[in-house]
């Protein structure tokens, strides 16, 4: 009895960090800033699709207001959890180099699904 409550009492064992993936993940994190501020600064041009709209075209304005904001909000969103993930990663011992790769995807998703709601027009 008193061996199995020192078996539940061990600490489980630290994995140690591999020098390749911290210096990996915080590279492709260095590279995920500026693709996030690149995508936040050309969604400002969403305001573009909707030049059309004093041809005679009937356009829903409402749709490069929620471009924008899914752009902006998907790009803040992977940012910050890359780099949470990241310093979690850090300390439990995971990998860490596929948050930021992640991070990017989403950013570019988030990018594509405005840019594809700001182009929208009137039904």
């Amino acid at each position: 009895m008193t061996d199995s409550l020192a078996v539940a009492t061990w600490p489980a064992p630290q994995r140690s960090l591999r020098t390749w993936d911290v210096v990996l993940g915080w590279v492709l994190y260095a590279f995920a800033v500026p693709l996030g501020m690149f995508t936040a600064y050309i969604t400002v041009f969403f305001a573009f699709a909707a030049d059309s709209c004093s041809s005679g075209v009937d356009c829903a304005y409402a749709y490069v207001d929620w471009g924008i904001w899914l752009s902006w909000g998907g790009t803040a969103f992977a940012l910050i959890s890359a780099l949470v993930m990241l310093l979690i990663s850090t300390f439990k011992g995971w990998l860490m180099w596929y948050w930021p790769v992640l991070s990017m995807a989403m950013i570019i998703a988030s990018f594509v699904g405005g840019a594809f709601l700001a182009g929208q027009e009137a039904a």
